[in-house]
């Protein structure tokens, strides 16, 4: 059987690397005959399969793996997934960048006026870009944090921010440095830096089908006091905050109900597996009954408790929408989704059933039970 991976993840340090392969169940390595090593496995509670590879840093290199990537393992998504240095005070030390473009720096022409920017096109995925504004619109997605990493949050944890980042041919430690201008006056809207987007996205931009998305965690500010942050441990929390939101938008991207295989990058609806159940519309109508359902704290702890009847490592994933029927809707969808429906229905009963054991609307509920 040729390899293949439904997801892949490019890192470029060691410390990224880790922070995505902790995550993964059933691993396996694979070995392109080149010599880059992936581990392939799956997230818990998803079908389908991601392989995460450590490449070295540098925008040519990842240009080289990202086309190996794509006619070896033939993904519907590529994703670099690592650390950044942020370029604006609102990205603190912690928080992650979506890109929603990749600038490559250092292409131009020095004249006796000075530089002159000759931006290399890139593609970043809109639909990747969407689903990720899908799957960390809430703070749901920091249950993919490992417990130490969340353990040294302060300030409420780290935010999400969906703007561009910029990817050249050097590290940059210094605020004064002449490329810090170059960057402000290119690319004034660019809020990370990083060393290895631009190659990923020039070969997407040559290629057929294949999307890429960047999802980088701010380790340091580029502003001369890198070591003093790396020091800290500020690369192995970015790193863990990155490859977390790498994981939530995973859980958009393949299917939670094993053995369908591929991704669902386009809407649609997915049957129902198992035992015979109500439909859809009276499952929201009993939750709609419980009155604290309309609070986005008692669904938040719903679904904590009901990944934790279910042993996941995680809340049971259900994004979140600006109306609570609409999220309750979701629940059900992704409930009658799961690999097994009928024991996602038990666990949403148990949870509610530890929550407010004395509602009438319980009893409702388990009228709708097998």
């Amino acid at each position: 059987m040729e390899p293949s991976a439904d997801v892949v993840v490019l890192t470029a340090l060691p410390v990224e690397f880790r922070a995505v392969s902790r995550l993964l169940r059933d691993r396996m390595t694979l070995d392109h005959p080149q010599g880059t090593s992936f581990v392939k496995g799956t997230l818990p509670g998803l079908g389908g399969s991601l392989a995460v590879a450590r490449i070295g840093p540098g925008n040519l290199t990842s240009a080289a793996v990202a086309e190996r990537v794509r006619e070896w393992l033939r993904p519907q998504a590529l994703l670099f997934v690592g650390v950044a240095g942020g370029l604006k005070p609102e990205a603190r030390l912690g928080d992650v960048v979506v890109s929603t473009k990749v600038y490559h720096l250092h292409p131009g022409k020095e004249t006796p006026e000075g530089f002159r920017a000759r931006p290399v096109p890139g593609a970043v995925s809109h639909r990747l870009e969407q689903k990720a504004g899908v799957a960390l619109c809430s703070d749901s997605w920091r249950e993919w944090v490992p417990e130490d990493v969340r353990a040294t949050w302060q300030e409420g944890g780290p935010r999400v921010h969906f703007q561009p980042i910029a990817a050249g041919e050097v590290v940059l430690n210094s605020s004064v440095a002449p490329l810090r201008d170059q960057i402000e006056f290119h690319y004034s809207d660019a809020l990370a830096i990083e060393m290895e987007s631009a190659g990923a996205a020039r070969v997407a931009d040559l290629s057929e089908g294949l999307r890429i998305l960047t999802l980088r965690g701010i380790s340091d500010h580029a502003d001369g006091d890198k070591g003093e942050a790396d020091a800290s441990g500020s690369q192995h929390r970015a790193s863990a905050h990155a490859a977390a939101a790498s994981a939530a938008l995973a859980c958009e991207l393949l299917p939670e109900t094993a053995g369908t295989g591929g991704l669902s990058l386009t809407a649609g609806s997915t049957a129902v597996i198992g035992e015979a159940s109500a439909p859809e519309a009276d499952w929201v109508s009993a939750l709609m009954a419980f009155e604290d359902m309309d609070r986005g704290d008692f669904r938040h702890s719903l679904l904590a408790d009901m990944g934790r009847v279910l042993g996941l490592p995680r809340a049971f994933m259900a994004t979140e929408s600006a109306m609570a029927r609409d999220h309750v809707r979701e629940i059900v969808r992704r409930m009658n989704a799961y690999r097994d429906p009928p024991a996602a229905r038990r666990a949403l009963y148990s949870a509610l059933e530890h929550a407010r054991p004395d509602d009438g609307a319980l009893e409702e509920l388990g009228r709708l039970l097998p």
